[in-house]
């Protein structure tokens, strides 16, 4: 039998197929911490993240999110990906879920130290020059009904092909025929309200002035399906994962009831649409304590979640136990890796046996790797974990 192309594992591993070996993948790394490999025996090559890259910047693994975000260089693992002989990652197709046209980033002030500015999502920051600490978020586009009315007319409008890559006729072909996954990553429908009110004026508004809340995530969803239909019209989509960051270390920033009237119903008719194109893969990112919101969703169709942060107490063995269903990437506590071989060891064997014999499990670190792990640890890891996918779903 001819070896199973990336592309035909993936869909085999997300169908819990019998007997398939699931995918070699990384989530991704800081930057901080490939810098640290490169000095410990990592080989660059013309591929690497340039020299000074800056430390908090993201190389991606498994797939790049939100390349359509002008000014952010992002970079695959691809020395890494050489070095370890990982499978080749997800390709997903950039596409602009958010302001079309963009604003303009504006300096409104500038000191020695800082620069006040809006930026090209309409949020007035203020940035450090010589950090990569978070920018600190003073003001947002969406204050009412009127500033939505405004920026829905100027800048979600339903002409979908401005947010397409140029030349998308020719840029669709080229993923046609592929043997790797081809698909999409969408904003949601917590993490966009967010990027447009900010997320107290956000939580407080669901309750001050639902119907505009609900009136935005209408909207929002029309306007996606247009670019989804145009989308699944011209390429073959595997998956569509869905960014929302909407849950912290206790637990998650909107309560279930509330994620089930506003946020759901959204869901739903996406994952309707997909599932009536044949995408089945339907995964949501989103770190912290997400265990409330799992039931919600299911119900929405939503098929996976990742990354699993075991700090904020995402126990993947515990969350398969309680939801079967649910295909599962991530998980493995980092700070266990950066202890070395035994702790590695130990969490290895603690979740991996269960995890690989039940299939739908992409075993990766629960987010970025950070620079407190070694090249040799990190190296010793990905061996082990080879090992356990070699016994537990060997191919």
């Amino acid at each position: 039998m001819s070896e199973m192309s990336v592309r035909e594992r993936y869909h085999a591993v997300m169908r819990r197929e019998p007997g398939v070996r699931t995918l070699l993948w990384e989530f991704g790394y800081w930057a901080a911490t490939v810098e640290r490999w490169y000095l410990e025996g990592l080989r660059r090559s013309p591929y690497a993240p340039p020299p000074g890259f800056p430390a908090g910047a993201g190389v991606f693994g498994e797939g790049i999110p939100f390349p359509h975000q002008p000014g952010i260089w992002r970079y695959r693992d691809v020395d890494i990906n050489r070095a370890l002989g990982h499978d080749d990652g997800v390709v997903r197709i950039p596409l602009n879920w958010r302001m079309c046209p963009q604003f303009a980033e504006t300096v409104l002030e500038e000191t020695e130290t800082t620069r006040l500015l809006v930026n090209v999502d309409g949020v007035k920051i203020r940035v450090k020059k010589a950090s990569d600490s978070l920018p600190q978020e003073l003001a947002w586009p969406v204050r009412d009904r009127p500033t939505w009315e405004q920026l829905k007319r100027e800048r979600f409008g339903m002409q979908v092909l401005p947010r397409f890559p140029d030349r998308w006729q020719t840029v669709a072909a080229t993923y046609r025929d592929h043997d790797y996954p081809v698909g999409l990553s969408m904003d949601g429908f917590f993490s966009m309200p967010r990027e447009l009110l900010g997320v107290q004026n956000q939580l407080m508004m669901y309750y001050d002035d639902p119907q505009l809340m609900h009136d935005i995530n209408d909207h929002l969803c029309t306007l996606w399906l247009a670019m989804l239909e145009e989308a699944v019209s011209k390429v073959n989509l595997d998956f569509v994962y869905f960014w929302e960051d909407m849950a912290f270390k206790n637990g998650p920033l909107m309560s279930p009831k509330a994620f089930k009237e506003f946020v759901v119903p959204y869901y739903k008719r996406i994952t309707s649409f997909l599932h009536a194109h044949g995408i089945e893969i339907t995964f949501v990112d989103t770190d912290g304590d997400c265990w409330l919101l799992i039931p919600g969703f299911l119900e929405a169709g939503v098929t996976g979640l990742y990354p699993f942060e075991v700090q904020a107490g995402m126990d993947i063995v515990e969350v398969r136990k309680k939801f079967p269903q649910l295909n599962i990437q991530g998980g493995l506590n980092k700070l266990q890796v950066a202890q070395g071989r035994d702790a590695i060891d130990a969490e290895l064997s603690a979740k991996l046996p269960t995890m690989l014999s039940q299939g739908g499990y992409i075993p990766y670190i629960d987010h970025m790797v950070p620079p407190e792990i070694s090249w040799d640890d990190f190296c010793y890891y990905r061996n082990r974990v080879r090992e356990y996918v070699e016994r537990y779903c060997p191919q």
